[in-house]
């Protein structure tokens, strides 16, 4: 199962920041395996949002020193030389949650450009061997040369918006293609807004039911650039309506419940389609 989070905007939207929070959140309430990774290049990578920590022994394991690369660039040069032992995966990817969430770290030792070009060419088969050792993907996707292949066939789409008009416009006239398979977050929600969910769901013509809301928060924000962004959601996944934290918990589990049960449903419909 594939999930690529993306936005037609390329910033403001908390692609990273709302796939890192629900994968936590996803693992919290779900019992699967998820693994995160990237199709760009970044110095505050998920990773660094979530666990704090260097990764210098995890791709020292891997042979960060030789021009293969540690991370995800040796992960591609591996596959693309037709090594898909279903082993190898797990020495590229650092555990997060035990047995539970994943990360696949960037070596950084070839420029973003030849990144994103060995990305492009090899994100099928890296996807395919990859989907052989775990239950989902998630894939944060910028804009880079394999988003439209990644877009194209990521089984469910998370489109991340805010309630700005010209970036509704934009995506609701030029991506149409896109909606049928995805589910829908505004990404820093302010309820009183011009641009509430039930106006974009009217306007728009998309079901409320495929709307779910993250409204900013400070603590978030300060979690994800600290790298603590699991002891956070940890700390206060269970907290009241006396937390100043409650309403952004509340929207990130919400998002996680929504967009699992739709992977849910869409394992059960490809299962029926080989049967």
């Amino acid at each position: 199962m594939k999930i690529a989070f993306w936005s037609n905007a390329k910033e403001k939207c908390g692609v990273s920041s709302n796939l890192a929070a629900i994968s936590v959140a996803s693992v919290l309430r779900f019992p699967y395996e998820i693994v995160l990774l990237e199709n760009h290049l970044c110095k505050h990578n998920l990773g660094n949002s979530l666990k704090s920590g260097s990764l210098t022994d995890t791709l020292r394991e891997v042979g960060s020193y030789y021009y293969e690369g540690g991370g995800m660039e040796g992960l591609l040069r591996r596959i693309y030389r037709g090594d898909h032992n279903n082993e190898i995966s797990r020495n590229y990817r650092r555990a997060l949650i035990n047995n539970h969430l994943d990360y696949i770290p960037q070596g950084k030792i070839i420029h973003h450009e030849l990144f994103d070009y060995e990305f492009s060419n090899n994100c099928n088969s890296l996807f395919q061997f990859l989907e052989r050792s775990t239950d989902i993907l998630m894939v944060d996707c910028h804009h880079n040369l394999s988003s439209k292949t990644i877009l194209e066939e990521a089984d469910l789409i998370v489109v991340n918006l805010t309630q700005n008009s010209d970036i509704l416009e934009d995506f609701f006239l030029n991506y149409p293609s896109l909606i049928s398979k995805s589910i829908f977050i505004i990404s820093k929600y302010h309820p009183h807004s011009n641009y509430h969910s039930k106006r974009i769901s009217q306007q728009y013509n998309i079901p409320i039911e495929l709307i779910t809301l993250i409204p900013y928060n400070e603590m978030f924000s300060e979690a994800i650039h600290n790298g603590n962004l699991i002891e956070f959601i940890f700390s206060h996944y269970h907290c009241d309506k006396s937390d100043e934290n409650y309403y952004f918990i509340q929207g990130i589990k919400k998002a996680a419940y929504m967009i699992i049960k739709r992977a849910e449903s869409l394992n059960m419909l490809h299962q029926k389609i080989l049967v």
